[in-house]
């Protein structure tokens, strides 16, 4: 009897010891892991969730796991369990760049907007990461100060996202947003979205959504506030073309006063001429230098402006005078426009932070401009 024992114990050893050396003993998780992996890049949560939950359950500090779970819980919408998960990830490996980006982004639909500003600014400003992770680290505080209303701040931060990675596509998305909502320079937000599409897969339902309806109702807004300009609708482009040749003759020749009824007459004629409304803005400031004549140019300039929105040195003109006017509020709404024209013209920039150091109420605004100023390398002569 007892030699029979021996020999089964002896066989029960071997049986265990051939089943470990097979693949059989007990498990690390590390196929539970890769099935979860699998089922989340192919969209089905449910069986991602089962798998990496027994992964969790056989390796607790899987940081994969975990990770891959709060992502899980944030397709789904469950965000308590989302940032539950993202905390125990970050407790194993805090360092991990994915574990902080999905933190802050738990955080902010969780709308514990101070964490996730706190989470993506860590790897925004980490000068060691690569620009493409730290260009994310930026878009996603751009979308946290979006969420505050806080939008030149969220410009700014998708701004720098762009300089660090042209290619994110989501800093350009949302960029278009911000001009659009926020600050309703339409050909600006026209801009960022066509370039958002040509970044992002055609199949992408964001994409899809732009090109069918974002960018027609944009370009059919800037077509609307055209045609609602005053006498768009008895142009004569004949006579305005007419009357801007004899202007811009007598520009030439310093017959400014001649010159400036050429150009008011041309831009009568064609209200949605911009060479007639630069022409007699330049005229204006040739002809009367008295504050009158120069916030008659100023006006012309404005209107200059809003017939060619990409025109930067036109923006920088009107800026500039009406910083010499006092109207510094009109100079910091011209001075942002450019930005949008321009986001790297130091002038434009600089005039923004003057115009809002001295118009006040925007000492924050006017610091983030300062140090998005700082990043940009001057250009050598």
């Amino acid at each position: 009897m007892k030699n029979t024992m021996t020999f089964m114990l002896y066989m029960a050893t071997l049986a265990s010891l051939a089943c470990t050396l097979s693949g059989c003993g007990p498990s690390d998780g590390s196929e539970e892991l890769e099935l979860g992996r699998k089922a989340y890049e192919a969209h089905d949560m449910k069986k991602a969730d089962k798998f990496l939950r027994e992964c969790v359950e056989l390796a607790p500090e899987n940081a994969d796991a975990l990770l891959y779970l709060a992502r899980v819980s944030l397709e789904v919408g469950e965000i308590a369990e989302a940032n539950k998960w993202a905390d125990k990830a970050a407790a194993v490996a805090g360092d991990d760049v994915d574990v902080k980006l999905v933190a802050a982004q738990a955080a902010w639909h969780a709308k514990d907007y101070d964490k996730a500003d706190r989470g993506f600014s860590s790897v925004a400003d980490d000068a060691k990461l690569s620009p493409e992770l730290r260009a994310q680290g930026w878009t996603g505080r751009g979308i946290v100060e979006m969420t505050r209303e806080h939008h030149h701040l969220a410009r700014i931060a998708f701004l720098r996202a762009i300089r660090l990675n042209r290619r994110d596509a989501a800093a350009w998305y949302h960029l278009g947003l911000v001009y659009r909502d926020a600050f309703a320079y339409y050909e600006a937000a026209l801009e960022q979205f066509e370039i958002f599409v040509r970044l992002e897969a055609a199949a992408n339902p964001r994409v899809q959504k732009v090109m069918r309806t974002v960018i027609p109702a944009l370009k059919e807004q800037i077509a609307r506030e055209a045609a609602n300009r005053p006498g768009v609708s008895k142009r004569d482009s004949a006579a305005s073309a007419a009357a801007l040749a004899k202007a811009d003759a007598a520009f030439k020749k310093g017959n400014f006063r001649n010159a400036r009824e050429a150009y008011h007459a041309a831009l009568s004629a064609d209200p949605l001429s911009y060479p007639a409304a630069l022409g007699l803005a330049k005229s204006w400031a040739k002809t009367d230098t008295t504050k009158a004549g120069r916030s008659k140019a100023f006006e012309s300039y404005k209107t200059a402006c809003s017939l060619r929105p990409g025109a930067i040195s036109t923006f920088l003109a009107a800026g500039d005078l009406a910083a010499k006017l006092g109207y510094h509020a009109q100079a910091a709404e011209i001075f942002s426009r450019a930005v949008a024209a321009s986001p790297t013209s130091i002038q434009a920039i600089d005039g923004l932070i003057r115009a809002f150091q001295r118009s006040g109420g925007h000492k924050a605004d006017a610091r983030a401009y300062q140090l998005y100023r700082e990043s940009i390398p001057l250009k050598r002569k």
